[in-house]
């Protein structure tokens, strides 16, 4: 077991000035060599050969580093105190009264800028302490812990919400030197689902909102006590390649037009799935990521801005997870007002056609 004394060893000390992370040393997990994506196995237990009630390093690292914040003060509110319902109706959404937690539970970035020596400075935490650690690819057989280290260019940046969602809430953000990422990639969505694996706890849950306004990506995620709505919605498949094991399917009776992918390659789904969200992009379409089941699942929702709302909702939103910040308002919450709520922003159902055509055009293309 990790301790967060053991983590703390030399964190900050170099630090200077506005948050750049040049000479900063704070833990670095490096995933090992030999990672289950280049196996290229996610189905069955070959690919999850521990025991899963054992806990694994990457788990206990996370939560040791949040929970350590937390008793540090560092959160607006203890999250874990927050009253949670699940609302009567056939999709049992699941409602949040949460007075101290804002809508703009989104990393504080400002707009970036080129120090000394072109070093890009980041400004977007209020604390240093905000930054528990970094994670990135290793070259050993297996994960590793360095104490202190060097943020190493195609890292994840981990670093807590101070306005938290859920237990163990945090952003991962994709880190170079001199940029900050604009759009999803796959060596960034990569990432972000080698972390899924790797911490290998049934509650957890990974997001990606995209923004066409964002000058930067950056993905969240947390530890929910039960699986999302949408997680247990049934599900039309309509594209199937069977000697690779990927499959897409539409969620049936859902508000919000969303698509499931699940392959037995991790590779093949992440590249699939990259390709997707990079066309949906240039065709201003906006869209959430929802990674579930130790990363076997990628929920893909789709939005629209409409005369109606200029609010696009956050993944977990769209997952059937909502916040309420006054106390009458949660007592009320009906599953009628949230089902409007969703359908009004979802994208239209020529739209959500065009998109699957898109989607199967895109995955024969990997799969043939």
């Amino acid at each position: 077991m990790v301790t967060v004394d053991q983590l703390q060893g030399d964190n900050f000390s170099s630090q200077c000035g506005p948050l750049s992370l040049k000479g900063v040393r704070i833990p670095l997990y490096r995933f090992g060599c030999n990672s289950v994506l280049d196996d290229g196995c996610v189905g069955g237990n070959a690919c999850f050969s521990e025991e899963e009630e054992e806990q694994s390093l990457l788990d206990s690292i996370l939560l040791a580093q949040w929970e350590d914040r937390m008793w540090k003060g560092l959160f607006r509110y203890d999250v874990t105190t927050s009253e949670i319902k699940v609302i009567d109706g056939r999709r049992k959404f699941i409602a949040q009264f949460n007075e101290g937690c804002g809508m703009d539970c989104i990393p504080k970035l400002g707009k970036g800028k080129l120090g000394r020596g072109d070093v890009f400075e980041f400004s977007w935490m209020d604390r240093q302490e905000e930054l528990l650690f970094s994670v990135a690819r290793g070259e050993q057989s297996s994960p590793e812990l360095v104490l202190a280290a060097d943020v190493p260019d195609s890292a994840l940046l981990i670093t807590v919400n101070a306005s938290p969602v859920e237990y163990g809430h945090v952003f991962l953000i994709p880190y170079c030197s001199n940029i900050l990422y604009q759009f999803l990639d796959a060596k960034s969505l990569e990432l972000a689902l080698c972390i899924a694996v790797e911490v290998k706890n049934h509650s957890f849950r990974l997001f990606y909102d995209y923004s066409p306004s964002a000058s930067h990506i950056y993905f969240q995620a947390c530890y929910f006590q039960i699986p999302l709505p949408v997680e247990f919605m049934p599900s039309d498949t309509f594209f199937v390649d069977g000697q690779k094991s990927m499959c897409i399917s539409s969620v049936a009776d859902y508000p919000i037009k969303t698509l499931v992918f699940e392959s037995n390659h991790f590779k093949l789904m992440l590249e699939v799935v990259a390709e997707i969200c990079s066309t949906l992009r240039g065709k201003l379409i906006l869209y959430n990521l929802l990674i579930s089941d130790h990363g076997r699942k990628i929920f893909l929702f789709l939005q629209q801005q409409t005369s109606k709302t200029s609010c696009t909702l956050s993944a977990w939103e769209c997952g059937g997870y909502f916040l309420f910040k006054s106390r009458s308002a949660f007592d009320q919450a009906a599953e009628m007002t949230l089902l409007k709520q969703l359908s009004t922003v979802s994208i239209d159902e020529e739209g959500f056609q065009a998109v699957k055509l898109l989607c199967s055009s895109i995955a024969s293309q990997f799969t043939s």
